[in-house]
């Protein structure tokens, strides 16, 4: 199953729900689109409301940092994010559930 959406619904170094169920995030850095898990893995908190520099997404709970190129926790190894595949498609970003 996958979800289609244009790229200029994507703002730049904005977080934005893509799904509800499961809940999905998408961020695009200027250069590439990622696409991953928006709860955090720590405490099941919504990442919406993070805050994003660079390719670090922080977790305004309780202050996780994850990398949202590879998914991975960056102050506890092992609470990776769960990533998403993004195809891009003329104006069209595909991503994969």
């Amino acid at each position: 199953m996958s979800i289609t959406i244009k790229k200029e619904e994507i703002p730049e170094n904005k977080i934005i729900e893509i799904s509800s169920s499961p809940k999905i995030l998408m961020v695009f850095d200027g250069e590439n689109y990622h696409a991953f898990g928006g709860m955090c893995p720590h405490a099941q908190w919504p990442l919406n409301n993070g805050k994003v520099e660079k390719q670090n997404l922080t977790c305004v709970a309780h202050g996780y940092e994850f990398d949202i190129v590879s998914g991975n926790c960056l102050n506890n190894p092992g609470r990776n994010l769960k990533m998403y595949d993004v195809k891009i498609d003329g104006d069209d970003i595909i991503i994969e559930k």
